[in-house]
């Protein structure tokens, strides 16, 4: 398997703002570690929106050409897979790169070429300190189609139990998914409006065995730039979501992945 770097998932129920997250964390990684790589997986391309790009060409729109033209696939074929998918990456001036994948999935079974691609995209995460994953709801697309283990898994929720449970089963197929053995799981808990909020999120996160590594409350900035389609990465540093996720970035790049199991 090639060397990557840190390799940082955010997984949760849709509907928690989990998109909002990511981008926020892409901003703060930046700032971090430098020059990060983020792959958009969701065939909605929220983050990439989110971020204030467009959709370049996709994995999956690859993946199709590939399939479906004996041309494209010859002219492939003898090169290295990491190039190739080095093409899709869109890069800007901001101080990361962006990788969308697309639709997971097309017309028949290709599990050969889905390894090679999967092997491109590991290889294309080393050349970066960190890589930023923001996947759809649920997570087997991501272990599936993107990279073969995950460093750090961070459980987008609301205070809902619906976005607990959630949690849970996403952490749980993280883990079944998760070759290297060496993966850790965080509980961040968003949109907390009060002290009741907080109370409801640790009681339940008790409840299922869920360490919680921070709280983002409900900001007034966020759901603004959301509803008029403002790049979330514009977010002034000063805002509530900002400053909270500061401190969980902090925290969470701080951790060193666990001991394989």
């Amino acid at each position: 398997m090639p060397k990557t770097g840190n390799i940082l998932v955010v997984g949760g129920k849709g509907g928690v703002g989990k998109t909002s997250v990511s981008a926020i964390l892409a901003k703060l990684l930046i700032g971090r570690a430098g020059r990060i790589l983020l792959i958009d997986a969701d065939p909605a391309v929220g983050v990439t929106y989110a971020m204030g790009e467009s959709p370049n060409r996709t994995i999956g729109e690859l993946r199709e050409s590939l399939i479906e033209n004996p041309g494209i696939r010859r002219n492939v074929q003898d090169r290295p897979m990491k190039a190739v998918v080095g093409e899709l990456v869109a890069k800007n001036a901001k101080g990361f790169d962006l990788l969308a994948m697309g639709r997971a999935e097309g017309r028949g079974c290709f599990c050969g070429l889905n390894e090679l691609l999967r092997f491109g995209i590991e290889s294309l995460c080393g050349e970066y300190p960190v890589t930023l994953i923001d996947c759809e709801a649920g997570i087997e697309q991501v272990n599936r189609n993107a990279v073969h283990r995950i460093d750090k898994l961070l459980l987008v929720t609301d205070t809902s139990r619906r976005g607990m449970e959630t949690a849970v089963k996403v952490r749980d197929i993280a883990a079944k998914y998760d070759e290297a053995g060496h993966m850790t799981s965080h509980l961040l808990v968003n949109r907390v409006r009060d002290e009741e909020d907080l109370k409801l999120a640790r009681d339940t996160a008790v409840e299922f065995g869920m360490s919680i590594i921070g709280f983002v409350p409900e900001d007034p900035d966020i759901l603004e730039y959301n509803a008029s389609g403002r790049p979330l990465f514009n977010l002034p540093d000063l805002s509530p979501g900002v400053t909270a996720l500061k401190a969980i970035t902090e925290e969470l790049m701080r951790q060193p992945p666990s001991v394989a199991r």
